[in-house]
């Protein structure tokens, strides 16, 4: 009797020893709170801590008995305190929003600025000051690892870059712009994309915006006006309805302007003789664009959606230069030449539509989309030489290309209670033709036609152990290339290939520290325009072309990834096999001219890495990158193997003050030092810093933006390729200060519901 007692007592303490203590915290609109603080206590004394992870969860495995309340607590919400449940599951804890009123200013919380969360690296905008700065565009412009414009972004040390608002992919690049800064609730950018995405894509920009809320009519409008030396424009509005479950919406956009840039350019070719040609050039750009969308999408319950719209683009518009050409052989001047180039360029209408499904039933969820998308641009071209030792000439050309791409994706995924299991599959069919004609016959006219098609199947899984979550997927793609010239097949340019690209993901996150690992094999395909193989001229001893016998790179990338608190860091090592890199050829059997063209070289490595912190002082928003590229690959240069592996450096420093009375003052820098790229070598730094200044008016819903970009002119372009027998010096100067005024209105606006995650978005991009 006394041992049976024994051993109950044994048992009930071990029952109270290993007692579980779970839950998930969220905030007023019931989406997960990361980085919450849970602590256990008995009365007033702390017993245990912890922090919830991205799905809002907190787990203490094993509580300590004498724990009999938990406090939940995060600066910008009140504090609760709860007695611990008989069973120890809170289930959901809701957190209630609070303020403190400083003057004029609201402080509200910031989450950690910059974390990690699985492979991707997540920004926080809302309730920071990011939220203010008044586009997508400007929102990711101060994102780490990221640069560009205009909705083309790059990550550093990947390359460009394709963008998802709400799992849904950007097909225009003008959609970045359309979206509200203040309706961004993160972003996340994957520099080593898993399964699900293209073989091809290098890295991935998911924009993920908050809840929506609010029915009725709602309108939202800009207009973006740049100066430098001449005046360029963008006018938007969109508009939306919503009721009960359907949304209507739709957006017009309108841009006109103009631009220019100069050149310099000193080429060497050591053939037979030693041939130098000196080139300055100028060349001014007038642009007119303009489209329109418009789409529904119908919410039948919180479990099923469906939807679709169309948009059409248009835009021409036409370009003027001017060439100076002195070309000398063995020292001696040979031919001096002056050109007037005037082009014409026109962009028919570009149809593209979506239509899409998103269903959960149970643990199942479904996504199916369906894209199609029609282009056609005619160019035409009218250059006049005047040659000092030869016969003058006229180069005429006219190109026309077309587009056509039909897309569907559909992927079925199953939650499981620690993780979760994807499979899907992506087929799009494409066709991109190409008429070119040169009436002086001096260059061959000719029509070509790439037809392809590609079909994906893939899955992944992903898991939590603890601390520890990971992830891993295989993706399969066969794809079939017919390459034609003048209507005949080209068995020697078309292809078909057949590849497994595996990936996978381990991630280790002990409260605010969170360390990554991360796999990937890729493949890097050429563009259609790669793929040309039609020449063009730009004078009598350059022309320039693609390559129809490239074939794609295929890639491994290892990536390691670790946060804490502010501070970000991200280190990868790159692997291509046969990689894309541009040279020189000469032209047929006439060593006199040069072709710049693109080719396949054995291999390129690379290893990147980047810091970024970005802590906060009061009114005082900093933000400070620091990058560094390496590169281990060597090009044939005057039958010697030239050795191009000095390091990259940039500087890319954000700072943000925030005033009262809604003033905000922005100063921005970025710097790039020499180095090598490729067979290219940066001889130059390059920089540009940015001033702007905005104010909020009639309760937040009007912002006016004024700033001053590039102040000291420091985009300015200096590099030297190496091919062959070739060395180019180049110098591009591409004007880039001006003085910038942003008007943007809100009314009653909200994020959309539309869910289509799109198609074939890697395929359009090719176009």
């Amino acid at each position: 009797m006394k041992i049976e007692s024994l051993i109950l007592f044994l048992m009930t303490t071990f029952s109270l020893a290993a007692k579980t203590v779970t839950g998930v915290v969220v905030d007023e609109t019931q989406q997960p709170v990361s980085f919450v603080n849970v602590v256990l206590i008995a009365d007033s004394t702390f017993i245990d801590g912890k922090v919830t992870d991205d799905a809002g969860r907190f787990l203490f495995e094993n509580a300590d008995s004498t724990a009999n309340k938990v406090k939940i607590s995060m600066i910008g919400y009140e504090d609760l305190v709860l007695p611990i449940p008989a069973d120890g599951n809170f289930n959901t804890l809701f957190l209630t929003p609070s303020s403190v009123m400083l003057g004029e200013v609201v402080v509200k919380a910031n989450l950690p600025s910059t974390r990690i969360k699985g492979n991707a690296i997540v920004t926080n905008v809302e309730n920071s000051v990011l939220a203010t700065t008044g586009s997508a565009n400007d929102v990711l412009k101060n994102v780490p690892m990221l640069t560009g414009s205009n909705g083309n972004f790059s990550v550093f040390g990947r390359g460009d870059a394709i963008i998802y608002i709400n799992g849904r992919l950007v097909r225009n690049s003008s959609e970045v712009g359309q979206l509200a800064s203040s309706d961004i609730k993160e972003v996340q950018v994957i520099n080593n994309p898993g399964a699900q995405y293209g073989a091809d894509v290098n890295a991935v920009i998911k924009i993920v915006t908050k809840k929506p809320v609010g029915e009725g009519f709602s309108l939202s409008a800009y207009t973006d006006n740049i100066y430098n030396k001449w005046f360029s424009t963008t006018e938007q509005l969109n508009l939306k309805y919503r009721t009960g479950g359907l949304e209507i919406f739709a957006t017009g956009n309108f841009s006109h302007g103009k631009n220019y840039d100069d050149e310099y350019i000193l080429s060497t070719t050591n053939g037979k003789s030693v041939l130098s040609m000196v080139s300055q050039e100028s060349v001014s750009t007038t642009k007119t664009a303009i489209s329109g969308k418009i789409g529904f999408n119908y919410q039948f319950n919180e479990n099923h959606s469906i939807g679709a719209y169309y948009q059409n683009d248009y835009n021409r518009g036409h370009h003027f230069g001017h060439y100076l050409n002195d070309i000398s052989e063995n020292g001696t001047l040979s031919e001096s030449s002056t050109s007037d180039l005037k082009g014409w360029f026109k962009a028919l209408p570009c149809n593209s539509a979506n239509i899409y499904y998103n269903g959960t039933v149970g643990k199942f969820t479904f996504d199916v989309n369906g894209d199609y998308m029609q282009t056609k641009d005619n160019d035409r071209t009218y250059q006049y030489e005047q040659n000092q030792f030869s016969d003058n000439r006229n180069v005429t050309t006219f190109n026309t290309s077309r587009n056509r791409l039909f897309a569907e994706k559909a992927t079925v995924s199953y939650q499981l209670p620690k993780g979760s299991v994807l499979i899907g599959e992506e087929y799009t069919n494409s066709r991109s033709r190409n008429d070119f004609q040169n009436p002086e016959a001096i260059l061959n006219s000719e029509e070509t036609d790439v037809r392809e098609s590609n079909i994906g199947v893939f899955a992944e899984v992903s898991q939590t152990f603890g601390d520890f979550s990971a992830s891993a997927g295989v993706r399969y793609e066969h794809v079939k290339s017919d390459y034609y010239i003048n209507n005949q097949l080209a068995d020697g340019q078309s292809k078909t290939y057949d590849n497994f690209f595996p990936s996978a993901n381990i991630t280790y996150s002990p409260g605010d520290f969170r360390f990554s690992l991360s796999y990937s094999n890729r493949t890097v395909r050429p563009t259609y325009q790669n793929l040309n193989g039609n020449y063009f001229y730009v004078n009598s001893i350059l022309y320039t072309r693609g390559n129809p016998y490239l074939v794609p790179s295929k890639r491994q990338d290892f990536t390691a990834q670790a946060s804490w608190k502010y501070i970000t860091l991200s280190a990868q090592y790159s692997y291509t096999k046969d990689a894309i890199v541009q040279v020189y050829e000469p032209y047929e059997d006439n060593d006199r001219i040069n072709v710049f063209t693109v080719t396949n070289m054995p291999s390129h490595k690379l290893f990147s890495m980047f810091v970024n912190a970005s802590p906060q002082f009061g009114i005082y928003h900093p933000s400070l990158s620091l990058g560094m590229q390496k590169q281990w690959f060597d090009v044939e240069y005057l039958g010697q193997h030239k050795k191009m592996n000095s390091p990259i450096f940039t500087i890319q420093m954000n700072n943000t003050l925030t005033l009262p009375h809604d003033w905000f003052i922005e100063a921005s820098l970025w710097w790039r030092s020499h180095g090598d790229w490729k067979n290219w070598a940066y001889t130059h730094t390059l920089s540009t810093v940015n001033l702007r200044v905005y104010k909020m008016f009639l309760d937040k819903s009007l912002t006016v933006y004024l700033g001053v970009n590039d102040i000291f002119n420091g985009q300015i372009y200096k590099a030297n390729i190496y091919s062959g027998n070739v060395m180019m010096q180049s110098n591009v100067n591409n004007h880039g200060r001006n003085v910038e005024l942003t008007i943007r209105y809100n009314f009653n606006t909200s994020k959309s519901r539309y869910k289509g995650t799109g198609a074939g978005q890697t395929e359009k991009n090719r176009f």
